[in-house]
């Protein structure tokens, strides 16, 4: 972790709407503020309040620690639990959330194809 990058810049911010192919006017408009604040926050000219840091790690599912860039691990931790499964549906999902609307469709199709061939198997 690099303090300067926790007080100036939310990188992991772009980085994560990048992956979802989200664009800053979409951001924003979601969030009900202007695409310029987010660019502020991205380049790091513009620090978000407690409130909106809440709001964004909410809308990408990840921790405000992971925004902050204080973790690399984007699970929120609600979601990291003892029960070892729990935690390896948590990474899963948490990776799944990171995926473009069109590789979930990918992710998904080639879910539904190893439980059908997982089915098959077992008859």
């Amino acid at each position: 972790m690099n303090d300067s990058n926790v007080i100036n810049k939310l990188e992991n911010l772009r980085k994560l709407r990048e992956s979802r192919n989200i664009t800053q006017v979409k951001l924003s408009t979601d969030l009900g503020i202007s695409q310029e604040l987010i660019s502020r926050y991205e380049v790091g000219s513009s620090f978000p309040q407690p409130q909106m840091l809440i709001k964004l790690a909410n809308y990408f599912n990840c921790s405000v620690d992971y925004l902050l860039g204080i973790t690399d691990i984007p699970t929120p931790i609600k979601y990291l639990v003892s029960d070892r499964e729990d935690v390896k549906f948590s990474e899963l999902y948490s990776k799944y959330n990171l995926l473009s609307d069109k590789d979930k469709k990918y992710f998904d199709l080639f879910l539904s194809f190893l439980v059908d061939n997982s089915n098959k198997e077992k008859k």
